[in-house]
């Protein structure tokens, strides 16, 4: 009988690790990468960013002596018609803030999908997740074919993201293509080397407090409430007036002003007998940070034209109502006053985020005899008039914009901004964020507090407050528990430790040295009996845990315990006990075959455009057999192939933007497609299965 060693239990751990080619990033920095990726010579890299820190970014790379690596912007690519340019692009390409990416209706992420086929991808952001599992998925799908993760137990990525995948197998699944590390495992596992890994403490506290007293808040609430004007997009109408309505008053105002004019394009539109027009739309609600909800909400305005009126005469007398009101309102605004007691008792920079643009103008002109200063998206104001952003910034937070102090007159303390400032930028001069609003996902929390929240903060300790709105408003908002509830799907990204296994692991990895190459057999004694079974099935590698009669795939498991392997008490291998762990894990196992087997054909997805062409390349491939051109009869079963099994969201495209066109399609044209594409791998969905490793963990009282 084998007995335990140190290789084999290494060797275990190294298959474990093994993960697919292209990885999605979070917390990790972008420029860095295309840095070390250049000055080491390798392939032309690209990148992909927000045009608003193109010139930051920039300006390290020339710093570095990195010319050529191109950048386009976010921006660039949410035009209507942009289109890749003719292959091929950067082998490597770094997409920046890649979470602006996760919805696959929006042309930007259709841009990209096309533009980045046939290279390999890094998708940099920390909040991969702002609503849903499927935004992950959908991002999976930029640089992953459908069935990538099939032997995981995912056979499709759409339709994963369609049905919302079983939430621990997608968990363990997107592990094996994200890197992410949480706070407490970098500075467990990485401290010690030459840069110091220290955080600041960080405390937070909530406030409740709205712009107006509880009864008048009450009364507006209950009348939005019984606003009907647009159909099923009725309630997002109302929920956007009520969130505006926390916000302050002046951004309640203008809500209702954009509500007003929607009631007059949808009356025209009706009486025109049409729907409303896109350029229509974006007039009544101009693109803000919940864009997401505008992608949800234009289609069920358009449908709502198509099948009903809009009782927009009662709508409007409730307006005035509301209006009514308003002009009642007391000139003290008790959230303001809120805010004045925290900046007065608290000294330090601040930041102040609002998602309401006239709410963040509010302040400024509230704030004035402070030392206080905005950001309007790509505008900035002093109290004094208006500036560039950058010359805000550098004011506000000079050593993180690595300029010099600013003149006294142009020192800055508090800082309104909205929440395009949230993303990408450091401000770590200051140690306070204020969500004076509430944002439409939990993910936008995260990215206000990361403007200050950083490795090598100066500061020992920051704070977040937040306002929470008057009970009245958060009972007709619920905003609180649809929050929590976002925050329960950002876990399969990674948030709260929940891959560490996997930094965890590959530094196990990296200690083995002289590790056997073919398959291997240990045994512990650990806490409790269970076999780790390490399998090999296509070309991905699975940790299945056994114990007792109950088999789960469970790589965080596996890996703890492989962890605990390295320095546990070696004991003898029990073969009979590995024999009854193997038939634990038969059906498992054969149930993933039976989907790799599947996924060759995609028998599941009969409908996909794809497989409908297949019938008619067979036709093609039989009369070139009976005119004996074996050269294009294999060209044809590879094209076959391809059709049949999945793809990366840009080939689809590509495939829907040659399909679409006004020409009939011919088989060259097909084959052209198929041969821009990179090889379709065919170990992708290889019927194979092989037990490469496993781990026996006895308890400490049993005696093999």
């Amino acid at each position: 009988m084998a007995r335990a060693a140190p290789d084999p239990r290494r060797r275990a751990a190294h298959l474990d690790h093994r993960t697919p080619r292209r990885r999605a990033a979070r917390r990790r920095g972008g420029t860095w990468e295309i840095l070390c990726r250049a000055r080491s010579g390798a392939r032309p890299t690209g990148a992909i960013r927000p045009c608003r820190v193109v010139s930051q970014w920039r300006a390290l790379l020339d710093r570095f002596g990195v010319q050529e690596a191109p950048i386009i912007t976010h921006e660039s690519l949410s035009v209507v018609t942009a289109r890749p340019p003719d292959r091929p692009t950067a082998a490597f390409v770094v997409v920046d803030e890649a979470h602006r990416f996760r919805n696959p209706d929006t042309n930007r992420y259709r841009a990209l999908a096309r533009h980045v086929v046939g290279s390999q991808v890094l998708l940099v952001t920390a909040t991969p997740i702002h609503n849903c599992v499927a935004d992950l998925l959908h991002l999976l799908r930029l640089f992953l074919r459908d069935h990538a993760l099939t032997a995981l137990g995912v056979p499709s990525l759409r339709n994963a993201a369609r049905r919302e995948a079983d939430r621990s197998l997608a968990h363990a699944a997107v592990a094996r293509v994200v890197v992410a590390r949480s706070r407490e495992r970098v500075q467990t596992a990485y401290d010690g080397g030459p840069v110091r890994m220290v955080f600041p403490r960080s405390t937070t506290e909530a406030l409740r407090a709205g712009p107006a007293p509880d009864e008048l808040i009450s009364d507006l609430a209950s009348g939005v409430a019984a606003l009907r004007a647009g159909g099923g997009a009725a309630p997002l109408l109302r929920l956007m007036l009520l969130r505006r309505l926390g916000s302050s008053l002046p951004a309640f105002h203008a809500a209702l002003a954009r509500h007003d004019a929607y009631l007059d394009l949808a009356v025209r539109a009706a009486a025109e007998g049409r729907a409303l027009t896109p350029r229509e739309f974006q007039r009544c609600f101009p693109r803000a940070p919940e864009s997401d909800i505008q992608l949800v909400l234009f289609p069920l305005l358009l449908e709502h034209a198509a099948n009903g009126s809009t009782p927009c005469a009662d709508d409007r007398k409730i307006l005035a109502r509301l209006r009514q009101l308003l002009a009642r309102a007391p000139a003290r605004d008790p959230k303001v006053a809120a805010l004045e007691r925290l900046l007065s008792e608290r000294s330090g920079k601040t930041i102040v985020f609002t998602d309401a643009q006239p709410t963040a103008r509010y302040l400024l002109r509230c704030l004035h005899h402070r030392r206080v200063a905005a950001v309007f998206g790509h505008a900035g104001r002093f109290a004094s008039g208006d500036v560039s952003r950058h010359e805000v910034l550098r004011a506000f937070a000079p050593r993180a914009q690595g300029g010099p102090q600013p003149v006294a007159a142009l020192q800055t303390d508090v800082l309104v901004a909205t929440d395009l400032l949230s993303e990408g930028l450091n401000l770590q001069d200051a140690e306070r964020v204020v969500h004076y609003d509430l944002p439409w996902s939990p993910a936008r929390l995260a990215q206000r507090v990361g403007r200050i929240d950083r490795l090598g903060s100066s500061h020992a300790a920051i704070a977040t407050v937040t306002f929470l709105p008057p009970p009245a408003l958060a009972r007709a908002l619920a905003i609180e528990e649809r929050l929590a509830n976002k925050v329960s799907a950002q876990q399969v990204a990674g948030t709260g430790g929940r891959l560490d296994w996997c930094d965890q692991l590959a530094t196990l990895v990296s200690s083995s040295a002289g590790a056997p190459a073919g398959p291997c057999a240990a045994a512990i004694a650990g806490d409790q009996p269970c076999t780790i079974l390490i399998v090999r099935i296509a070309k991905l590698v699975e940790a299945i845990v056994v114990e007792g009669e109950t088999a789960r795939t469970s790589p965080a498991a596996a890996s703890r315990i492989l962890a605990t392997a390295v320095t546990a008490e070696p004991r003898a291998v029990d073969r009979s006990f590995l024999r009854h762990a193997i038939a634990a894990a038969a059906p498992l196992i054969r149930s993933r075959l039976a989907a790799v087997q599947d996924a060759r054909w995609r028998a599941s997805d009969r409908d996909r455009l794809a497989r409908r062409l297949i019938p008619w390349v067979l036709s093609a491939a039989r009369r070139a057999a009976r005119r004996g051109n074996g050269e294009q009869l294999t060209a044809l079963d590879r094209l076959v192939s391809r059709l049949a099994s999945g793809m990366t969201a840009g080939e689809e495209l590509l495939l829907e933007d040659l399909l679409s066109r006004p020409q009939a399609l011919v088989v060259p044209d097909l084959l052209a497609w198929h041969h821009a594409l990179p090889p379709a791998d065919a170990a992708d969905v290889t019927l194979s299965v092989e037990l490469v490793a496993c781990l026996q963990s006895n308890g400490p009282s049993t005696s093999l």
